[in-house]
């Protein structure tokens, strides 16, 4: 919902980088493609937070939004094909595929069949895209470890490099507890914590200080929305951990 309305508010302007692919096509016809986005996001966002975690809404939510982000997702590839060797290429891919992944189990899930027909493969297929994702922040923060260093506040204990290393290492350990599915649980939900930490004490700060430049609100929402993504997992897994001591589901392979 927050990414939507950044959209909303700035529109293009808001540093798509995503809409290049589209170039060939007509202002109007690209304007209206970001803000029909930006509308899926808006209300397929409020549409997910029902209290009926399994009604029609919140599957024509994240349907909805498994759809724009499926598009977006898609829009960062001729980037990634055009030129391989700069990661920040894969790096706009994994954010967006984070987000695709979230949608995607969030869709499964309220579907209800967790361990039946098509939703099974949809959840086994978002948890590991997600766990790629998470591969690709920890490998973004090594590449680009000096522009991460800046980000820490100068305020925090124990000094920018610190908290740069510590946060790249917490990256790789969630990749390696979600790939081995052993802490799982504890690591998607310390992930999400410290994603929600980096908006709170990264970009929120930013904000104040620079409330004019559409960047720095489209990475507050972006942070907001890969955390959301993150949340997302952990609860998944959660309800795995929950049917697996009732014996009613096998361990996700």
């Amino acid at each position: 919902m927050a990414f939507g309305a950044v959209d909303v508010i700035w529109c293009p302007s808001s540093g798509w980088q995503q809409i290049e692919p589209l170039n060939h096509l007509p202002a109007s016809a690209v304007l209206a493609l970001f803000l029909l986005v930006a509308a899926v996001e808006l209300v397929g966002g409020a549409a997910i937070l029902s209290p009926q975690p399994k009604s029609r809404r919140v599957r024509a939510g994240a349907l909805a939004l498994t759809g724009a982000y499926l598009v977006i997702t898609w829009l960062t590839i001729p980037a990634v094909v055009r030129s391989p060797a700069v990661f920040n290429s894969w790096g706009n891919l994994g954010e967006e595929l984070s987000r695709l992944a979230g949608a995607v189990i969030v869709f499964s899930m309220a579907h209800g069949e967790h361990e039946q027909g098509w939703s099974t493969p949809l959840l086994r297929a978002g948890y590991w895209a997600f766990t790629a994702c998470v591969i690709s922040f920890m490998l973004e923060q090594w590449v680009y470890f000096d522009p991460t260093v800046a980000l820490v506040p100068t305020w925090l204990p124990l000094g920018r490099v610190f908290w740069a290393v510590a946060t790249t290492v917490a990256f790789a350990l969630a990749a390696v507890a979600l790939l081995s599915q052993h802490l799982a649980l504890l690591a998607a939900r310390l992930l999400t914590a410290m994603l929600v930490g980096f908006g709170l004490l990264v970009w929120i700060p930013i904000l104040f200080l620079h409330p004019h430049v559409a960047g720095n609100w489209t990475e507050l929402a972006e942070t907001l929305s890969i955390a959301g993504a993150s949340w997302v997992v952990a609860d998944y897994l959660a309800a795995r951990q929950a049917r697996l001591k009732s014996g009613a589901a096998p361990a996700i392979v």
